[in-house]
């Protein structure tokens, strides 16, 4: 299945096509929970980053919800680390 990455719904209990990065609806809601969560989610980061470092460049990214902000940290710190050919988990 493709996914389209040019949209990420941070909002928790989301569903779809977007909400690959939210948080389950009993996220408690502080930005150290949900940075603690999306870590989880770090195979799905890395080809996240792909898209956007790549040879097929992704050139949009819309990041809607209230972990908007938490999100686009981390997703910078994964493609700089991608880039550096470092683990993000450093």
């Amino acid at each position: 299945m493709l996914r389209d990455f040019s949209r990420v719904d941070t909002t928790p209990g989301a569903m779809g096509m977007y909400a690959t990065f939210a948080p389950p609806l009993s996220a408690a809601g502080s930005r150290e929970e949900y940075l603690a969560w999306l870590k989880t989610k770090i195979k799905d980061l890395k080809v996240m980053s792909w898209f956007f470092t790549g040879q097929a460049r992704c050139t949009k990214l819309e990041i809607v919800g209230p972990f908007a902000d938490d999100f686009k940290f981390a997703f910078d710190r994964v493609v700089a680390t991608m880039n550096k050919g470092t683990s993000p988990s450093s």
